[in-house]
């Protein structure tokens, strides 16, 4: 969270938002980072989603405790299926999204996404059944306000699979979004051994 917020930078007036927030640790660690930058933390915004209830409440109850409650929106429910964050038919766009989605969701939607299915149109390359990290990504891309700064954890199969991920690697060499990918150590997370990086754009 520290590196990712460092990363980012978020300056002033800077709107935040996490589209897998879980209990919104990354959305405060970019607040931390902007106040010790000397950043008013009074201009930012922090937004937030979260699927599962129990850790949306915890979202919501971690905010106030770290005076962000003025300043943060966390919704509850399924950012792919409905996202919370829009404006009439669109999406809302953001200066920073960070977020570390969940790896290889095999429960993220993927039937709901055939062909049209996408009301935002966000998902042009429909990854997976089993790796819905990449639709997370697409999303997170579509919320980017031009300008805007990106930091996400990921797996290291999201780089190296074919097919709709190779697409959407593709798009986004091909756009210039990349700015970095970092390799953090293996076993860094609780309950995932496997190795992750963060993909910065």
């Amino acid at each position: 969270g520290q590196l990712m917020a460092g990363l980012l930078e978020p300056d002033e007036g800077a709107r935040i938002y996490d589209p897998t927030c879980g209990s919104g640790g990354l959305l405060l660690q970019c607040l931390a980072r902007a106040e010790a930058q000397g950043v008013n933390p009074r201009s930012l915004f922090l937004y937030g989603q979260e699927l599962n209830p129990e850790t949306w409440a915890i979202a919501r109850m971690n905010m106030l405790l770290h005076g962000a409650g003025d300043a943060a929106e966390i919704k509850l429910g399924d950012t792919l299926a409905t996202p919370a964050f829009v404006d009439g038919d669109k999406l809302r766009r953001f200066n920073i999204v960070v977020a570390n989605p969940p790896f290889s969701s095999k429960n993220w939607g993927h039937e709901r996404f055939k062909p049209g299915g996408d009301p935002f149109g966000r998902i042009k390359h429909l990854p997976p059944k089993s790796h819905g990290e990449m639709a997370f990504l697409q999303h997170m891309v579509a919320s980017m306000s031009d300008g805007g700064r990106l930091a996400v954890v990921l797996p290291n199969g999201v780089f190296f699979r074919g097919g709709p991920e190779l697409a959407v690697r593709k798009d986004l060499i091909d756009a210039d979004l990349v700015e970095a990918i970092i390799q953090l150590p293996v076993d860094l997370f609780y309950g995932a051994g496997i190795p992750a990086c963060v993909l910065a754009l």
